[in-house]
């Protein structure tokens, strides 16, 4: 039940509306050329290998923090802060998310949603996380599962729709890198690391039948130019509900890893949890009128290129 419970708080912090529908895939892979679901295996794989090395990571830092790091402060400083600014980026992607397919309304309400899960606690949250997340799952078997045998040809994936090639397909994967830390640091403090290995294992199979299934559906429907995949192929209710739980689950997340981080940099923070998310909340909904292609568009590759380069020095230095 605990590595069950991990992985889908693994899922939960991936599963952003950009994930569950399609677009991010597309993106990223759109020029690729290669089936569905072999592109599916290599997601799966690559999200096994994010979370082995956020364990492994997680795991040497703990071994070694007595160790002096005089030399690294600096650089230990810059990227708490890189850290910080990236994960603010996301919580306003998602945010400007809602804001573009619903309403401000709607939007205010998704940022109490997941302040109010935040400031629950890690354990509560991922008690929640689990109903929402297999919601969102159930809900994408049952919109894909009629595209899946309706026999049309789903060989190769080019798409039309932002083709970006291999190399965006390593951004992809240091975009995702991000969020993952916290949640494994957190988790790592009540669970074995074996625990969190099995969780990444499960992980990896569901994104690799949630990805095969929600391209299938987007590969069948026709819907190469659409700027919200999934909703194009399955146009109604319970798809505009997938992407709304969706994008919650991306936003109580990096608004976990936002709050985790600033209170390790600014440690009085510790005692005004509330204070703190409504300043971020507040910040996040005004930098979201800037709107959410824009912000994807320019910061999701800056993300992945920093993440790439960061994991790259981290690598060296251990």
């Amino acid at each position: 039940m605990k590595i069950f419970e991990i992985t889908l708080l693994f899922l939960g912090s991936v599963i952003g509306a950009g994930f569950a529908t399609g677009a991010e895939i597309v993106t990223f892979f759109g020029d690729v050329h290669l089936p569905i679901w072999l592109i599916a295996c290599i997601i799966g794989l690559t999200m096994f290998g994010i979370i082995v090395l956020e364990i492994w990571q997680n795991h040497h830092q703990e071994q070694n923090q007595n160790t002096p790091q005089t030399k690294t402060n600096k650089m230990i400083t810059i990227t708490e802060i890189a850290s910080i600014f990236i994960y603010f980026i996301l919580f306003t992607a998602m945010t400007a998310g809602v804001n573009s397919i619903t309403n401000v309304g709607i939007t205010v309400i998704s940022l109490i949603a997941s302040a109010g899960i935040v400031l629950f606690g890690f354990s509560k949250l991922s008690r929640i996380n689990v109903f929402i997340v297999l919601t969102i799952i159930v809900l994408i078997i049952s919109t894909a599962l009629p595209h899946f045998f309706t026999g049309q040809s789903t060989v190769n994936l080019s798409w039309n729709h932002l083709p970006k090639g291999i190399f965006w397909g390593f951004l992809y994967a240091g975009l995702n890198c991000f969020m993952f830390p916290e949640l494994i640091k957190a988790a790592a403090q009540k669970h074995k690391k074996s625990t969190l290995l099995w969780a990444g294992v499960l992980t990896a199979v569901f994104i690799t039948i949630l990805v095969g299934l929600i391209l299938t559906t987007i590969k069948n429907a026709d819907t190469e130019t659409a700027p919200i995949p999934l909703l194009a192929a399955a146009p109604n209710g319970l798809t505009i509900v997938i992407i709304l739980l969706a994008i919650l689950t991306s936003q109580y997340t990096a608004l976990f890893a936002i709050v985790q981080r600033t209170q390790k940099f600014v440690p009085k923070l510790k005692n005004r949890p509330l204070l703190s998310m409504i300043v971020i909340c507040t910040l996040a909904f005004l930098c979201s009128f800037l709107g959410f292609n824009q912000i994807v568009n320019f910061a999701y590759p800056l993300i992945g290129a920093f993440t790439c380069v960061f994991l790259l020095i981290s690598w060296v230095k251990h």
